[in-house]
């Protein structure tokens, strides 16, 4: 059996774009090839595509055929009839062991190194070789990367500020805007680099590549960190003109010969294994390779107060045209008028270009999950889909990107719904309650992630009953066991954190700069609830920061 998660590939057997028609791969910016759908080609037989559940209904709306896909990683749901007479493998490895029936698997270059690390236990893999593509490095000398941040920032103090100003429940934070300054960012990597005894750090996802480096992600590009002389060594494809102020350090026929000339051979060297390719990973270097994706993910989530503005920037953009946008819709619907959900994410295209026009930095969508209850329950991208009398819910869980000059310096992720059923509107209500007394309310320097989930479920406990006696619950259904599988909100790390969750089993202990969302997705009978806000733990109080 072959696998391969090749893009182009993608598009020719399945007319699927991973980054346009699935949400996750648009939402996991530093780890987007493991969570792509991977081509499966067993010998005389059609290949079939392997995806994990979360994706069914995007999958479904894509258009291809239900026989060429198979699921694995369970979705969690407390509705099991979106999933009925639908399997799913319990992980990939199980699936790939149970195709794969006992022979070997073929891995191509491409394959998100984790898939190989999950993996090698449970089938023989052999990897295609990849391809020596020759490289030019150049140095960025680390001082010009904290400029860059530090004037960037400056400028964004003053444009956040003028959001808030006025804003009673935000009353305090221009104080804490006034704290910004510090970057900790190269201190930081040099605590990872010293807590797992690497000589090394090498990046290519768009997030870490921009915080090391201060520049925008380019195709091929990656930049290789060293401890010891903390020097940030920027690859770049032959022939590509280099940033300026950089110093040119040579040309090498490929990344592995640039990384044992720069920092030696048989050393250890630091990966996001969620990104890169498994060849690559395996040919870096003759010493150790050390997977460092949750580490590195851990180090944007704790700085992201030291880009406090832009965080606001884009917690006030998406609360403002969100909202905008279901007022908008809501009119639409009260006159009659039947429309699609390209039509509404259309106009929150609109609302987005108009409200950004007041920054002197970019602000472009990030992610969007929107969609009608009547075609799926499943989160995913508006697609042509009719929006009308008979349309029992409209939810629209999005993000936006502030950037300048291609760098994403903040991110927002928040949910607003339409729900047009009276349970509906009803849970709604509720759940905003949840979010804003029953999770933001507990937030506060050193509560830990984990406890903040398990104090959820003994808010919502009281009102489960009135849940199931409106009709979107089961009396049968074992809602804590489920809703312990899933957060309740996360850290905001440049993107959706996946490193720090609002989740049984997450240590981290929140502190003051903390930043993320917290929220309360519901999918029952027909009917998918949104309700999700930013948050942000100052010295003396927690902001709601996409409360109007």
């Amino acid at each position: 059996m072959h696998l391969s998660s090749n893009p182009a590939q993608l598009k020719e057997l399945f007319g699927l774009d991973a980054q346009k028609s699935l949400l996750f791969s648009a939402i996991r910016l530093d780890s987007h090839p493991l969570v792509a759908p991977i081509i499966a080609t067993i010998k005389d037989q059609d290949p079939i595509l392997l995806v994990r559940q979360q994706e069914q209904g995007n999958i479904f709306s894509s258009g291809v055929p239900r026989d060429k896909i198979r699921f694995y990683a369970p979705w969690v749901t407390i509705d099991d009839a979106p999933l009925e007479g639908i399997e799913a493998a319990s992980s990939l490895p199980e699936l790939i062991k149970e195709l794969a029936d006992a022979t070997p698997v073929c891995f191509s270059p491409d394959i998100a190194y984790a898939h190989y690390l999950a993996a090698q236990d449970h089938v023989q893999i052999a990897v295609e070789s990849l391809a020596p593509k020759a490289i030019d490095v150049v140095e960025v000398e680390k001082g010009s990367v904290e400029k860059r941040f530090e004037s960037w920032r400056r400028a964004g103090v003053e444009e956040a500020k003028k959001l808030i100003r006025g804003i009673a429940h935000l009353e305090g934070l221009e104080a804490e805007l006034d704290q910004v300054g510090a970057d900790s960012r190269f201190e930081l990597l040099q605590e990872i680099a010293t807590q797992h005894g690497l000589d090394a750090i090498y990046v290519a996802s768009p997030p870490n590549f921009s915080e090391i480096t201060g520049l925008a992600a380019a195709d091929g590009a990656s930049v290789l960190w060293s401890a010891d002389t903390q020097s940030v060594f920027l690859f770049l494809p032959q022939g590509t003109t280099a940033p300026e102020g950089s110093q040119p350090v040579g040309s090498f026929g490929s990344v592995s010969e640039a990384v044992a000339v720069l920092i030696g051979e048989d050393k250890a060297v630091g990966v996001e294994e969620e990104f890169i390719g498994t060849a690559l990973a395996l040919s870096l270097t003759e010493g150790e390779i050390v997977p460092i994706q949750q580490e590195l993910g851990h180090w944007r989530d704790v700085r992201d107060h030291e880009d406090l503005p832009f965080q606001i920037i884009a917690a006030r953009t998406s609360v403002t045209t969100m909202e905008n946008t279901l007022t908008w819709t809501n009119k639409r619907l009260e006159r009659g008028e039947e429309f699609t959900e390209l039509d509404i994410y259309a106009h929150y295209l609109e609302e987005l270009e108009d409200y950004a026009l007041q920054f002197t930095f970019d602000v472009e969508p990030y992610f969007t999950n929107l969609h009608s209850s009547n075609r799926m329950l499943f989160p995913g991208p508006p697609v042509d889909f009719p929006i009308n009398a008979e349309t029992r819910c409209i939810q629209l869980d999005a993000g936006v990107a502030v950037k300048k000059d291609g760098v994403v310096l903040g991110t927002s992720d928040m949910a607003r719904s339409l729900p047009r059923t009276a349970a509906g509107q009803e849970a709604y209500d509720y759940f905003f309650k949840v979010v804003r007394e029953g999770i933001i309310g507990q937030l506060r320097p050193g509560v830990i992630c984990a406890d903040v989930h398990e104090a959820t479920l003994d808010y919502l406990a009281p009102q489960l009953p009135r849940m199931i006696d409106i009709g979107m619950l089961g009396a049968d259904t074992d809602f804590n066991t489920i809703y312990r599988k899933r957060n309740v909100g996360h850290l905001m790390g440049k993107q959706e954190s996946f490193a720090n969750e609002l989740r049984p089993g997450y240590k981290h202990i929140l502190h003051h700069g903390s930043y993320g969302a917290a929220e309360i997705p519901w999918r029952y009978n027909g009917v998918a609830i949104g309700t999700e806000d930013l948050w942000y733990i100052g010295k003396d109080k927690t902001y709601i920061l996409s409360q109007r």
